[in-house]
């Protein structure tokens, strides 16, 4: 399935003039490989479970709505959502927002494990690995260039008028592979020590905190905020923030505002004042130095090793 605009779904009302697309896309929705992209100032859609799914967005931000957070999804990051997973999405923006999102067929993600898994004498004689309920780390990616591409690059191809599922399917499989060495699946030991089971559960909560500085940039956030977000005192939080992305919490908020202060005046807005606002800056001087700090561009940032 290859949608080129945004979908006419709930809680958008029911007519006779999208009957017929409802009940096309039903029919198929969430039985195969899907692509839906287009340009919207606004856009709703109620919370559903879906199969798994990548998100990108250009130009703005589309917020998904997790069963226990909110994230936004923006030209710096993607989202990666497992299989199962309830939520919705919003999009609300002055300007036109670009959204992207690849929902895979359900088992592919275990299919395409089993099938990178099997030595080539069992591929080649039809026989494969036993299929493993792996899933991805739920958190915005910053650092997924390769994915981000291949993303922008399935846009613009279904703009063009692309419509072959065959197409979209090996698509897919190239995707997951890019996906897959963002955090390759490690054999899971019969016992973990405590102490690996410690620093993963210091990552995801690290990870928490990132999301949290990328979806509410423009709102003021101290540092016992952030640090609430991980459920870590403010000194862990600052020393281990810092190792884990380079930058200090502060650091980290005022690169993400720099960057959408960058895009947004690179869209032609003027207003000097309201570009810090937007941006989450208190005023346009705070936004200059953070321009100069950062010049817009991505703040560095380590890859958190789950070794």
């Amino acid at each position: 399935m290859i949608l080129r605009e945004m979908p006419d779904l709930p809680p958008r009302p029911a007519t006779d003039a999208n009957a017929h697309f409802r009940r096309w896309f039903y029919e198929r929705w969430g039985r195969e490989n899907a692509l839906v992209c287009g340009r919207t100032r606004h856009a709703e859609y109620e919370a559903h479970t879906q199969t798994l799914s990548v998100k990108a967005a250009w130009g703005g931000a589309e917020r998904y709505v997790l069963p226990a957070r909110e994230v936004a999804v923006d030209d710096d990051n993607v989202l990666i959502l497992n299989e199962g997973v309830r939520y919705g999405s919003v999009v609300r923006g002055q300007r036109p927002t670009w959204s992207c999102a690849v929902f895979f067929g359900p088992g592919l993600l275990d299919a395409v494990l089993a099938q990178r898994d099997a030595a080539l004498d069992a591929a080649l004689e039809g026989r494969e690995a036993p299929r493993r309920g792996w899933r991805f780390s739920e958190h915005l990616r910053p650092d997924a260039a390769a994915v981000h591409t291949r993303l922008a690059a399935l846009c613009r191809r279904a703009a063009d008028g692309e419509s072959s599922q065959d197409w979209l399917d090996e698509q897919c499989l190239l995707l997951l592979d890019e996906m897959l060495a963002l955090e390759p699946p490690r054999a899971t030991p019969q016992r973990e020590t405590l102490r690996r089971v410690h620093r993963l559960e210091l990552q995801r909560r690290l990870r928490l905190a990132a999301d949290h500085i990328e979806t509410e940039h423009a709102q003021p956030l101290t540092l016992a905020q952030m640090a609430a977000v991980a459920c870590l005192s403010p000194y862990h939080f600052v020393r281990r923030f810092g190792a884990a992305y380079g930058l200090t919490p502060h650091a980290y908020l005022c690169a993400k505002r720099a960057r959408v202060a960058a895009r947004l005046l690179a869209q032609g807005h003027d207003d000097a004042d309201r570009v810090a606002a937007l941006a989450g800056f208190g005023s346009r001087s705070a936004m200059r130095r953070a321009l100069k700090a950062y010049g817009g561009g991505a703040p560095t940032q380590r890859a958190i090793s789950a070794r």
